[in-house]
């Protein structure tokens, strides 16, 4: 599937004052063939990314799709460029945010458990985005999608109408019993007395995003049906076979079985953070956790994969021509 365009990435912030929170983002977009573009360091530990800083924006067509992308739990925008970045040479614009509380340099147990404030950030981002000068008149808004990996996933679901079912987990994790089960390591500890368990099960759903793709989505084995029961648009899950933390059957499996209309893929040499960036040879010596796949060598392959279901299932889903 080739290219239709340079990539072209800026950053802005917006702020959403009712809840006091400053949303940093980069957005992706599509850039006139021909764009030059150079290699950007994300993170020593990932290996760079390809595309013109601040570009103008191509002029191919007036608006353009948009697809919300969030990352997961303690990561942070920029470092999902390896997938912003091909849906902007395919015709979309991507916004991704550096979610307060549970991003990069900006994260803590209380904040990952509070995962139903994420979609409550796109939704005051997609206000922000909108009312912008500049970008707001780009945006077509028929045409907006979510995308997401671990936690990331579980918000782009939540976009659609999931439901966090953050109970299931208070209990796994702080029963004398169960507390050492696998992804407990940073939620046994939270103090839940000061959880709103209701607010947390809420429907975060925005009527603006039409389609969600999920990788290895955070949370999946928590789901019981009525979590679920309010997604009507059209959903992708991709899924890591050898998922490390949350073990394959056990969630994306359940996940799957709860939306049998979903389009669900299953990458067999894929393990969680498989949806992170390739790593550098620095990545390999200093966070092996992060650069690991249950097939070493394969993650250039596993993300060539989810670039093209991801372009296919947006176009499809959003009902994008190829331009």
């Amino acid at each position: 599937m080739d290219a239709t365009h340079s990539v072209g990435f800026t950053r802005l912030t917006f702020e959403d004052p009712a809840r006091q929170r400053t949303l940093k983002t980069v957005l992706w977009y599509p850039s006139a063939q021909g764009t030059p573009m150079v290699e950007h360091v994300a993170s020593p530990i990932f290996v760079p990314f390809h595309a013109a800083k601040d570009a103008p924006a191509a002029s191919t067509q007036a608006r353009w799709p948009l697809v919300v992308l969030s990352h997961g739990n303690g990561g942070e925008a920029i470092n999902m460029s390896w997938f912003g970045a091909h849906l902007a040479a395919h015709g979309f614009m991507v916004v991704s945010v550096n979610h307060p509380g549970n991003s990069y340099g900006d994260t803590s147990p209380e904040g990952y458990v509070r995962g139903w404030e994420r979609p409550r950030d796109f939704t005051a981002l997609l206000d922000g985005l909108l009312a912008h000068p500049s970008w707001g008149p780009r945006v077509d808004v028929e045409r907006i999608g979510s995308a997401g990996h671990s936690m990331g996933g579980y918000t782009a679901l939540a976009l659609v109408g999931a439901r966090l079912n953050l109970k299931f987990l208070a209990d796994v994790c702080t029963s004398p019993a169960t507390r050492a089960h696998l992804g407990c390591e940073e939620l046994r500890d939270v103090d839940y007395s000061r959880i709103d368990f209701a607010e947390a099960r809420a429907s975060y759903q925005d009527s603006r995003v039409r389609a969600a793709f999920a990788m290895a989505p955070g949370m999946a084995g928590t789901y019981e049906a009525r979590d679920v029961a309010d997604i009507t648009a059209p959903v992708a899950l991709v899924l890591a076979k050898g998922d490390e933390l949350m073990p394959h059957e056990e969630n994306g499996v359940h996940l799957a079985k709860l939306l049998p209309a979903a389009k669900t893929v299953v990458l067999e040499d894929a393990a969680h953070f498989t949806f992170l960036p390739q790593c550098a040879e620095l990545g390999f010596k200093v966070a092996p956790m992060l650069c690991r796949d249950a097939k070493p060598g394969t993650r250039a392959d596993s993300q060539t994969r989810t670039n093209a279901e991801a372009v296919a299932f947006f176009r499809r889903a959003l009902d994008v021509q190829a331009r």
